[in-house]
């Protein structure tokens, strides 16, 4: 249990905590901004919570970062330890002194506290057990409406932690690992009937039947192009069929770029631009004849020769290597399908037809070897829902026995508190893990917040949780006979070894059973002028007290401290 906090920064130090009640008790005024609910984040502090450092960056700002010293005590043995708000996440290790033995992660200290308030729970930490019913203002965990859930949880959670807590989880547990396994759930098991797949099966296998009658009259109709025999599938046919068809575009192609070599050819002009002619034998018959002019006609032809030519040849040797690449191709393709077996004479249009009916018999032949292996899995996923829903049923059993647990406890505590005439607040957990909370026939804040209180003090009773943390917000909107019968069972907590932190003021406005109570059990007293760090940072000062100011707050303002 906790026994002590100390701070070099306190105007007051605490009293030494015990068993049952503690009080952190403000003024008779109700005076706010004294330091009730930072006390109390300093509680959620030394336990292993994050709030302070968040919560109250003020303090931090106007009185620096500060050492926070504690002492636990666990079967009379004292735990010496400290936690800066400078290094929030290591927790020190003390002698009595104080000074430093050990370091300690901020995860290794909380599993330290888990160790000694001997917490034998699976599957839930120290701060998650705590953190739910330190019900500090700003935690936003203190919806009375919704005392099972956090601010920002969904109820299915909130539902998981209580039955952790409850140590009902483990079928629940199993549950989830089995779907998650699985990948089954109810919504998803939609499935066509045995009798459907296997008439489905059946009128495939009636199509396969007349799919290779058709494929093996193909392969008769040349006694060279036995594709089946050849052991050639849909793919192959396919792709042979692709040859073919490549194959007959590049000869055609071959024999139109051959016509066209050969015409160009046969064009060629003899005379390659020489003049070879001799026409000075005319002079014998004709002495006059102008031998030059003769000349000049056939060097004028022997040049348009030379260019005609040219520019066959330049043709002819664009043509020659296009049909020796063609050449090639066409020997590769030849190759190609020799080395299938098949003929080279076997039409594309045979292949064509011989891939496509393949391809659809070995498609229906995949979807019948899908078909089986559904019927089979059906067997096997008859088995899995069988199992999954025996798990619900534990699950719903689980549920139930939550239930009943807490509503009997609340009950219970109810009873004392109202002396058994008025409606006790009742917890319904639902198949799909949400949840209502509610008192029947009494929606009144004052109810609303007992019942809350109800609640965790059930679940104090009930579960290994050492300690329950209750700001004044929820207190003061108790009813002043419910919160006295309260107080006592706040009290009697010592009875177990646990422990209740309560922040108060207006204790005197009570009836004198409740002072008395309140004011035996305080162990730190506040108020204005004697604040917990000495001063208060948001009070006006003495010079502006005399300025109007509205008299209209809200909740929220007339809540913080």
């Amino acid at each position: 249990m906790l026994k002590q906090i100390i701070c070099d920064k306190f105007k007051t130090q605490p009293e030494a905590f015990r068993t049952g009640l503690n009080v952190v008790l403000g003024s008779s005024d109700g005076s706010n901004a004294i330091g009730k609910t930072t006390f109390l984040l300093i509680l959620d502090f030394v336990f292993g919570g994050d709030g302070y450092t968040k919560a109250a960056k003020d303090v931090i700002n106007h009185i620096d970062h500060h050492t926070i010293d504690f002492i636990f005590e666990f079967d009379g043995i004292s735990y010496f330890f400290s936690r800066s708000t400078s290094r929030p996440s290591v927790v020190n290790r003390c002698d009595s002194k104080f000074r430093v033995i050990e370091e300690m992660p901020l995860q290794k200290y909380r599993g330290f506290l888990f160790d000694e308030y001997k917490i034998h729970l699976q599957g839930i930490s120290f701060s998650e057990i705590v953190d739910r019913f330190f019900r500090i203002y700003g935690h936003g965990n203190h919806n009375e409406h919704k005392p099972l859930q956090g601010e920002r949880e969904t109820m299915a959670t909130a539902v998981e932690y209580l039955l952790k807590l409850l140590d009902k989880f483990q079928d629940i547990q199993k549950l989830k690992t089995a779907e998650e396994s699985y990948g089954i759930k109810p919504s998803k098991q939609i499935e066509r009937s045995v009798s459907d797949i296997t008439a489905k099966i059946g009128e495939n296998k009636e199509k396969i039947t007349a799919l290779e009658k058709r494929r093996d009259k193909l392969c008769q109709q040349n006694e060279e192009a036995n594709l089946q025999a050849l052991g050639i599938d849909s793919k192959q046919a396919e792709k042979l069929a692709n040859i073919k068809k490549e194959l007959g575009r590049l000869i055609r192609r071959k024999s139109l770029l051959t016509s066209q070599l050969n015409a160009v050819q046969n064009n060629m002009p003899e005379n390659d631009g020489v003049l070879r002619k001799d026409f000075s034998a005319l002079l014998r018959f004709f002495p006059e004849a102008n031998i030059d002019a003769f000349n000049d006609v056939e060097t004028f032809h022997a040049k348009i020769n030379s260019f005609l030519r040219a520019d066959i040849e330049e043709e002819v040797s664009q043509l020659v290597p296009q049909i020796e690449y063609i050449d090639a191709d066409i020997t590769s393709y030849e190759k190609q399908i020799e080395d299938t077996g098949v003929a080279k004479t076997l039409s594309q249009s045979i292949l064509t037809q011989y891939a496509r009916v393949s391809r659809e018999i070995e498609r229906l032949e995949d979807e019948n070897e899908a078909m089986q292996n559904e019927m089979e899995q059906s067997k096997k996923r008859k088995e899995i829902d069988d199992i999954l829903a025996n798990l619900r049923r534990k699950q719903e059993e689980a549920l139930e026995s939550a239930e009943s647990e807490v509503n009997a406890e609340m009950k219970r505590i109810n009873d004392i508190i109202t002396g058994g005439d008025r409606a006790t607040p009742v917890l319904t957990l639902k198949p799909d893990k949400s949840f209502e909370f509610e008192t029947p026939n009494d929606k009144s804040e004052g109810t609303a917040y007992k019942g809350l209180v109800v609640y965790d003090l059930s679940m104090l009773s009930l579960t290994p949780l050492p300690a329950l943390i209750h700001d004044s917000s929820i207190v003061k909107r108790i009813e002043d006979a419910d919160f006295e019968q309260i107080l006592s069972l706040y009290q009697e907590c010592g009875d177990m070894g646990k422990q209740v932190f309560i922040a108060f003021d207006k204790a005197d406005t009570y009836t004198d059973d409740t002072y008395r109570m309140l004011d035996e059990a305080t162990v730190l007293r506040l108020s204005i002028g004697n604040e917990l760090f000495g001063k208060s940072w948001s009070r006006k000062t003495a010079e502006t007290k005399h300025k109007p100011i509205s008299t209209f707050r809200s909740n929220d303002e007339q809540e913080t401290e």
